[in-house]
């Protein structure tokens, strides 16, 4: 009985730890699903169940909902004001959405609503409806002075939908609903019953087989959702395939473009030292893209340099865009003793052989004037 008895009290130990392990498993699974500011289900999260019940075929309505001017919430009674704000309609959202339907937070003020199928569209739009109306008055209860209010764009079930495409329309809904003056509900539905697709020189006399409505989708998810601040960084490859694509756009059009190598070195034209050279590097790659056009391309070409190409410019011009991020940079320059060196190149239409380039190469400089 004694040799029993050890063996189970040796046993309750593991049980314990092991029952402890699936708790915080459980714990760790709940906090990867949620945003941590509101509790609702975060953008992951919210993909994966969406896409699961509508894999099943379960129906139902798909709402965005973008908080009006929430910036300015921000901005005249600071963040952690916006945060009790942000808690605030999180717990709205839970009352009038109830528990049946998923309600996630997927951006900074940008709230998602998933209706089951037992909620027709008419209902999820009275329930939008009832949040911008419960919105109104919360704002007042806080004492923001403007109209807390809030823009849902709705999209209802098609067959073969996915997360994506009934966000698509839901998103633009959103856009058509910001348009006409905010504060609304806008179901995408209604709006194609009032638009009909445009006619083109493809699908004049054609029969709607769907195609149109594919085409919306696709221009819809192509499309950069906000206006573009500054230069575009991408990956060196993505520059690579962007300039090949630029050099055959010049075979048809005739336009001007250049590509600029920009150096950080020394006062010895050196290359700069290790220490110095990361926090160098992250900083004159804000200074550039802050310095260039949104429609310019940049990429950061070696651990010392970064290859930059100007679209619809003149040389001149080039090489004031050179010389407006050597200004920028001008305070980190001076502190760590540095140069930004360039070599500026025009772009040629593809298929031109090597040796149309060989006079090409334009001089190159360093940032205190003197040339290399």
């Amino acid at each position: 009985m004694s040799g029993l008895r050890g063996a189970a009290m040796t046993i309750d130990p593991i049980e314990k730890e092991i029952k402890e392990l699936q708790e915080e498993n459980s714990r760790l699974k709940m906090l990867s699903e949620v945003d941590g500011l509101t509790g609702l289900y975060n953008r992951v999260a919210g993909e994966r169940i969406i896409n699961d019940k509508l894999r099943k075929n379960a129906g139902g309505n798909f709402m965005v909902i973008d908080v009006d001017g929430f910036k300015r919430i921000n901005d005249r009674y600071g963040h952690l004001f916006g945060d009790d704000v942000l808690r605030g309609l999180a717990e709205l959202m839970r009352d009038i959405f109830r528990t049946e339907n998923l309600v996630g937070r997927f951006g900074g003020d940008e709230f998602v609503v998933f209706t089951t199928e037992k909620w027709d569209s008419r209902k999820a739009m009275e329930k939008g409806k009832e949040l911008i109306r419960r919105m109104e008055e919360m704002g007042r209860k806080m004492g923001v002075e403007d109209r807390f209010s809030a823009t849902i764009g709705m999209a209802s079930y098609q067959d073969k939908d996915t997360y994506s495409s009934m966000f698509s329309r839901a998103d633009y809904a959103l856009l058509e609903g910001k348009k006409s003056g905010k504060s609304t509900v806008y179901l995408y539905r209604e709006r194609q019953k009032e638009l009909p697709p445009p006619e083109t020189a493809e699908n004049k006399g054609a029969e709607d087989t769907g195609i149109d409505r594919d085409m919306e989708l696709i221009w819809m998810e192509l499309r950069e959702k906000d206006r573009p601040q500054g230069a575009y960084c991408q990956d060196y490859e993505t520059f690579k395939r962007l300039y090949r694509f630029v050099e055959r756009g010049l075979m048809r059009a005739p336009s001007s473009a250049y590509t600029i190598l920009l150096t950080l070195v020394d006062d010895n034209k050196a290359y700069v030292t290790l220490q110095d050279k990361e926090h160098l590097m992250i900083s004159l790659g804000k200074t550039i893209k802050a310095s260039l056009r949104s429609g310019d391309v940049y990429t950061q070409y070696s651990s010392c340099q970064y290859l930059l190409m100007v679209m619809g410019t003149s040389l001149e011009n080039a090489w004031k865009v050179v010389e407006r991020v050597r200004s920028n940079f001008t305070g980190d320059a001076q502190e760590y003793s540095v140069y930004i060196g360039s070599n500026i190149r025009p772009l040629q239409s593809a298929g031109r052989g090597l040796s149309h380039m060989e006079d090409t190469s334009i001089k190159s400089g360093c940032s205190d004037g003197r040339d290399n």
